[in-house]
């Protein structure tokens, strides 16, 4: 498959771990993929899923290889009794998992092996380099983007919250303020930004940075990240001490 559009080819992905074939059996079928809360990653938001296959899928001769992906569609958070009840009993039956709905799965046209490093878990990356990766190694992206902005919030006495969902979107960061939530997300396309800004809940205000923003105005961000804090009555960890 061609992507011409540059872009296109900037949109994010996701690599997820699939080590038991009937989940990637279910997101080709039912059109979904989960993660469990407690093991997610900092940052769950994607244009895209990509699926590492381990060494469970020896017998297809994909193991340790990715080689499909899908767009993402939507998420919500549900427990796993809620996602598999004929699965009622499991002992992790009551935890948390996101629910990540995805399109029709798509087949690289070079799967990419893991020859180099087999110790994968969550990768993010960009659709161009999953297009062009020769091995997982290639997919790494030396400075992640929101992984900056987040320690530049915590060096400014804030305290990041990951994955929280705003409507059926996740956003990269939130914070916690005294009249509602601040939502930011980190996009590299127009076109999310648009979309988003029509799914939002009560009492969440939302902010989006690009790539180059948070790269070449890291100030700038922070900036509007103090004035978004105080349209909603000023950052939680700022409020005013009770006299004793």
């Amino acid at each position: 498959m061609l992507y011409p559009d540059a872009e296109a080819r900037r949109r994010t992905v996701l690599v997820v771990v699939v080590n038991n074939p009937d989940d990637l059996r279910r997101a080709a079928a039912e059109g979904w993929y989960r993660i469990p809360q407690r093991r997610a990653p900092r940052r769950i938001g994607a244009d895209y899923l990509a699926f590492y296959q381990t060494g469970a899928f020896k017998e297809q001769a994909e193991a340790q290889t990715v080689t499909y992906f899908a767009p993402t569609r939507r998420y919500r958070l549900l427990t796993r009794r809620e996602l598999l009840p004929t699965e009622a009993g499991h002992p992790r039956a009551d935890e948390f998992y996101f629910r990540i709905d995805i399109g029709p799965l798509q087949r690289l046209a070079r799967p990419i092996p893991a020859e180099k490093y087999h110790r994968v878990t969550f990768i993010h990356t960009t659709l161009d380099r999953l297009l062009t990766a020769t091995d997982v190694t290639e997919l790494f992206r030396k400075d992640d983007p929101v992984e900056t902005l987040w320690q530049a919030l915590r060096e400014h006495r804030l305290r990041p919250l990951k994955n929280r969902l705003v409507g059926e979107q996740p956003v990269d960061i939130a914070l916690r303020a005294r009249g509602g939530y601040l939502g930011i997300r980190c996009l590299e396309d127009s076109a999310t930004h648009e979309a988003a800004a029509h799914l939002l809940p009560d009492r969440w205000e939302l902010l989006h940075f690009s790539v180059r923003q948070i790269e070449e105005d890291l100030t700038g961000c922070l900036r509007q990240v103090g004035a978004a804090l105080i349209q909603l009555g000023g950052s939680v960890l700022n409020a005013p001490q009770p006299e004793r």
